[in-house]
């Protein structure tokens, strides 16, 4: 019996998906164990084949595969499947001058991409809501979903990839022919899961050029790496456990541990997602590479148009280059340009996951960028008073919008403003942690408020002092923040203490 192309699709998948339901649990997460073991491994032989950087490359392209493989060699196969369509369409696009080919082929790239994306990210979604608007009518529909994994990072290397061929297709970027350069620059394992998301024109001339050990990087790298585990481990998920208690039973919560919660996971989401950014970023240096910076103190902006330049800046400038310019940015109007805004935040909204919560905060945060701002911008005055008030308003919206980030469903984020208030006082402890964990995480959220400000004032003014230092108390101080990550830090098990970025 014949079988369409889209059912034969749809077969395969489920048979794909079906052979294991569960991911591998040994999840090689920055902060585990198998990772412990396996970069100082990569990172002495990466440094020890550093004469031949073509090997270098090869090497480090097998250990990013090996990376992703861990989670699930399966869907290895998708990354390779991005790497190929875009490495194809770059040499293609150079050897055709012709405008309207040129359009063939970019699209035939975007439809490849969006479509692995769509059909793991959104296939069930869409059906669902296709399903949902007609029994609003009265129509009853039999949808057939596919319930499958979510490949971890899909979302990041899709943009990552699709960002090369755009600028090509621009003339902005000279396509590459090193096949493996270019799987490398696709799947290099710091960024694998979670970004930056990384620009050509940035990290592919660094794997073309030959890189040298440079001891000041790789402790800088360090440095950087033991910040991100003190935020991830010592911070974020402590405030996890609360917030993950509040949020598993609103209506125990009710009160005062609710307004906790929500401005834990304000706190626990900035923490957690920079962590992986400083980690990514310091295990580039390590290994010679120089990332995209991803945040930049976005709690203390002033504006919601400050905000999105500090916040998740790969993701806030790739939506800027490739959809909100595109669509003709401010350049057509006021009302043109609010509806640029809106489209924009809503698809960024989707992109943080399959459902209309995530659409509802994208929409959150075009309004306060429409109405909020100008507003703010009629503060004129700049002082401390100002700038204090000004960044209470942003990210007290921002932590309101955060409610239906983190809620799960509509009806669930509802219930969180419904019963928003400052009773029950004494309830506090009984969201998993006690008087002394929620004391020592009020204080560690100060530490990181004031390490904000005076690297807003200076960026260079505390490691210049702590440069001066005497290389003993310097050490002192790595193994004081060591100690207390193992001794003090928060463990859970299985996936408790995954990057929350991971199931973007």
């Amino acid at each position: 019996m014949k079988m369409g192309v889209l059912p034969f699709i749809v077969s395969f998948i489920e048979r794909y998906n079906k052979t294991d339901k569960q991911l591998n649990h040994n999840k090689m997460l920055f902060n585990s164990i198998d990772f412990a073991i396996f970069m100082p491994i990569v990172f002495i032989i990466y440094w020890a084949l550093g004469k031949n950087v073509k090997i270098q490359n090869f090497f480090l392209l097998a250990a990013s595969y090996f990376f992703y493989a861990w989670w699930d060699w399966r869907y290895l196969s998708l990354v390779l499947v991005c790497s190929i369509t875009n490495y194809s369409a770059g040499i293609l696009l150079m050897k055709h001058e012709k405008e309207k080919v040129r359009k063939i082929i970019l699209t035939v790239c975007c439809l490849v991409c969006f479509g692995v994306l769509g059909v793991f990210k959104y296939y069930d979604f869409f059906v669902k809501s296709f399903v949902d608007a007609f029994s609003l009518f009265g129509a009853g529909l039999q949808a057939h979903t596919l319930n499958l994994i979510l490949p971890v990072g899909i979302s990041f290397y899709t943009f990552h990839t699709l960002s090369y061929t755009i600028e090509v297709y621009r003339s902005r970027f000279e396509p590459t022919k090193d096949v493996a350069s270019f799987f490398l620059f696709v799947s290099i394992f710091p960024l694998a899961m979670a970004g930056p998301i990384e620009r050509a024109t940035n990290l592919l001339p660094q794997i073309y050029k030959k890189r040298t050990f440079d001891y000041a990087q790789a402790t800088d790298g360090m440095r950087q790496i033991l910040w991100g585990l003190f935020k991830k481990i010592m911070i974020a998920d402590r405030l996890a456990v609360f917030v993950d208690a509040v949020y598993g039973d609103i209506l125990a919560a009710e009160g005062l541990s609710l307004v906790l919660g929500i401005i834990f996971f304000t706190f626990q989401l900035y923490l957690d997602f920079s962590a992986y950014s400083d980690i990514a970023i310091g295990l580039g240096k390590l290994l010679g590479f120089s990332f995209l910076r991803n945040f930049k103190r976005p709690y203390l902006s002033t504006s919601f148009g400050n905000f999105w330049k500090r916040w998740h800046i790969s993701l806030s400038s790739w939506f800027q280059d490739f959809v909100y310019i595109p669509l003709g940015g401010n350049r057509k109007g006021r009302t043109r340009t609010i509806i640029n805004v809106l489209i924009v935040f809503a698809v960024s909204g989707l992109w943080h996951g399959a459902s209309w919560n995530f659409v509802i905060w994208g929409l959150l945060n075009a309004l306060f960028m429409i109405a909020l701002d100008p507003v703010l911008s009629l503060v004129k005055k700049q002082n401390v008073v100002t700038h204090v008030f000004k960044s209470v308003v942003v990210v007290l919206c921002w932590t309101l919008s955060l409610v239906f980030f983190r809620a799960q469903g509509f009806d669930t984020a509802l219930d969180c403003f419904r019963h928003l208030d400052f009773s029950n006082a004494g309830n506090i402890v009984n969201f998993g942690l006690n008087a002394m964990e929620l004391k020592l995480s009020f204080i560690l959220i100060a530490i990181l408020l004031l390490k904000e400000i005076l690297w807003e004032k200076d960026e260079t003014l505390v490691p210049r002092y702590f440069a001066k230092t005497p290389a003993v108390l310097r050490w002192i101080f790595y193994v004081l923040m060591m100690l207390s990550i193992v001794y003090l830090g928060q463990y859970g098990t299985g996936n408790e203490n995954a990057f929350i970025y991971f199931q973007f």
